[in-house]
């Protein structure tokens, strides 16, 4: 109060209080607090006064949290705006990025000839990360770059936030290095919230209430307390999820201070445990999780944590606790097999299958690592790990465990090729009293009907696939639905229902897109597609399609590292090299590239796109169109300029065929010649475009 009064001259005579209340109450008056990070108790009660007795009063005050006045407003500083992921390959799209662009501004302050190219781009889009946006941090950063390279910065800022620190020609602020700066900035805090705080800096990134409350060591009431608290001091911040959940984020850098500052203590190795001890629960949680109906959800949630799960799972091997990464890495099983981390997940198994002390996680350790290089199509190294697993289980009496060992050592047979084992193994499975584990009941199930199907037997495939069916149904398992369906659908062709398989194809395909399932929808592509080929083959736009589909699936496979079955593989590539017949190299060539660059659930629209939407069958349904389908087809392909053989070779027909269906066209449009026919060809198109243009 003193000193605003003396910078409006009203320091004398009179009370200061009164007479600057006085002075300001008729005024539209604008006040600005600057700095005002410590004395909140002195401020408020003063702010409160004056608002209150001087109406045209208004006040900004810049500091990290709010003063509590009645009616007033929070307007959240934001960082500048950071790289991400999608812009990291864009010179042009990172320079304009204000982070980025403070940063080559500072820069060429003292190493003027330093420009983005596509060789720094990667250090340099990290080091903005790194700074989280902060200008102050920026600008310690670009300094230290008239001695260093941007990678070299980035190991230094690894090895402490020292490394961000300058002089007053660095800098406007009053602080000389980050570290400084955000002791200032946490001093305020009580030790209670500082303790907390630094159980919080264990997640790497966004968190959510239950994985604070995971790792507090306080009631979850007074977690929420703490967690209030500390977003009205700004020391967190919350951004709104899309379904209305809040996430917590805590500043990069403010998480490496706290973590130097604690480093060998036994704050630390409390944080650590805890961190541990919350992605244990979450990941034997999400095993559950994604076997029901929320499986496509609980893969999105599992992404959101793999870098705080890798961690801990560094952390656990350094620290010999093999035993809580291998039920972590084991939890997992499912979640590896879904996407793009199967090879990661055969890492973490492998680190941990022989160097578990309890004979229970170790069994479950080696099945999941077992079935891991099942997939991969390791096939002899599945089988050691599946069998060793099997003889862990029967020491523990464990018949359920044992069973499922024998279902996957079944699939390796049946990879193999010798169907005779697989049954024998597969009978053996759905004859276990499956108490406990009714979806491993049904996969055996599916499995046999597989099996079933490859020997001959449709009827004994479509009993054990429609009481396999049945089992997921009640459970609501979405993803081994959907899988199932793929068997299901190959059965009923086989007994001759085309259309029935078709339609049950297509909402299992779409099913797996909708839970983003990579290897689900690359096995759905390749067998819709083989399907398709064996119905309609004789459809031109049947081969585009499997050719585009063929082309997703095998980009799908080289990106997760899941083999294709042996029988599978073989008939891919038959048809692949009919394909190539069919459409020609260089049409095939362009289609499986272009299904190879496409999302999954844009190659499942494709292969699903039906029929009559496609080039030919919209010109040969038109009701001013004189030719057959088949016919509109050749008609096409001569207007392409291939010859009858050529013709024969696209369309699988005979070159008597391709002949007599050209005969035949020339005889409904009046046609003497070839050239006749591409010219009829060329302007309907023509015609087409201009209608639609109309």
């Amino acid at each position: 109060m003193r000193e605003l009064s003396a910078r409006l001259g009203l320091d004398g005579d009179g009370s200061g209080p009164d007479r600057l209340v006085d002075h300001l109450r008729e005024l539209q008056f604008l006040l600005v607090l600057d700095g005002c990070d410590r004395p909140r108790a002195l401020l408020t009660p003063v702010v409160a006064h004056l608002v209150r007795e001087c109406p045209g009063l208004s006040v900004i005050v810049t500091g990290p949290e709010r003063l509590g006045v009645y009616g007033e407003v929070r307007f959240g500083l934001q960082p500048l705006a950071v790289p991400s992921p999608e812009d990291r390959t864009d010179v042009a799209a990172v320079r304009r990025l204000p982070s980025v662009e403070l940063f080559l501004r500072c820069t060429q302050l003292v190493r003027p000839n330093f420009v983005l190219t596509d060789e720094n781009l990667e250090a340099v889009t990290e080091l903005c990360i790194r700074t989280d946006g902060l200008p102050m941090a920026i600008e310690f950063a670009a300094a230290r770059m008239k001695l260093l390279s941007p990678h070299r910065l980035l190991q230094q800022l690894e090895r402490g936030l020292g490394s961000l620190s300058g002089t007053e020609f660095d800098t406007l602020s009053r602080h000389r290095g980050m570290g400084d700066a955000i002791e200032r900035f946490l001093g305020g805090l009580t030790e209670r919230e500082l303790s907390f705080l630094t159980r919080l800096a264990m997640f790497r990134q966004e968190f959510d209430f239950a994985a604070a409350d995971g790792v507090s060591p306080v009631s979850t009431a007074e977690t929420r307390e703490l967690l209030e608290t500390l977003v009205d001091k700004s020391v967190l911040t919350t951004t709104e999820c899309p379904d209305g959940d809040l996430l917590i984020i805590m500043l990069g850098l403010t998480r490496q201070y706290l973590l130097e500052r604690v480093a060998g203590g036994a704050d630390l190795v409390e944080a650590q445990a805890a961190h541990a001890r919350y992605y244990l629960s979450a990941t034997e949680k999400a095993e559950a999780g994604l076997l029901g109906p929320g499986h496509g959800k609980w893969l999105q949630q599992i992404d959101h944590w793999m870098p705080d799960i890798t961690g801990v799972l560094h952390h656990l091997m350094v620290a010999g606790d093999t035993r809580t990464a291998a039920r972590i890495a084991s939890a997992l099983r499912l979640y590896w097999q879904a996407g793009t981390r199967i090879r990661e997940g055969i890492g973490w198994l492998e680190a941990c299958a022989s160097g578990v002390p309890d004979p229970a996680v170790a069994a479950k350790t080696q099945r999941a690592l077992g079935e891991l290089l099942l997939c991969r199509g390791e096939l002899e190294s599945a089988e050691k790990w599946l069998t060793r697993a099997r003889k862990g289980y029967e020491q523990l009496a464990d018949g359920t465990g044992a069973a499922a060992c024998t279902r996957r050592l079944a699939l390796a047979a049946f990879g193999r090729g010798d169907l005779a084992e697989a049954d024998r193994r597969l009978e053996e499975c759905v004859a276990v009293s499956w108490v406990d584990a009714a979806g491993e009941y049904a996969e055996a199930l599916r499995n046999l009907a597989e099996c079933r199907r490859a020997s001959g037997d449709l009827p004994g495939a479509r009993q054990a696939v429609d009481e396999a069916l049945d089992v997921f149904r009640r459970a609501k398992d979405v993803r081994n639905l959907a899988l199932t369906n793929y068997v299901q659908a190959d059965i009923i062709f086989d007994l001759g229902d085309q259309s029935a398989a078709i339609e049950l194809y297509q909402a299992a395909l779409l099913q797996m897109a909708e839970l983003n399932h990579l290897v689900g929808c690359a096995i759905g592509l390749e067998r819709f597609a083989i399907l398709l080929t064996r119905s309609r083959g004789r459809s031109t736009d049947t081969w585009r399609r499997a050719a585009h589909a063929f082309g997703a699936a095998s980009r799908i496979r080289a990106v997760t590292g899941w083999a294709a079955p042996a029988a599978t593989r073989v008939m891919v590539e038959s048809l692949t090299e009919h394909a190539r017949v069919r459409l020609g190299d260089d049409e095939a060539e362009r289609l499986a590239a272009e299904g190879a660059a496409s999302k999954p659930e844009a190659a499942v629209a494709r292969v699903l796109t039906p029929l009559d939407c496609t080039k030919f069958a919209a010109e040969w349904q038109a009701s001013d169109n004189p030719l057959t389908q088949r016919e509109s087809e050749v008609a096409e392909l001569v207007a392409d300029g291939l010859t009858n053989r050529e013709i024969a070779r696209r369309l699988g027909i005979a070159e008597w065929t391709a002949v007599n269906h050209l005969r035949k066209i020339m005889r409904k449009l009046d046609c003497s010649s070839r050239v006749q026919v591409a010219s009829w060809v060329t302007r309907r198109a023509e015609e087409r475009v201009a209608t639609s243009v109309e």
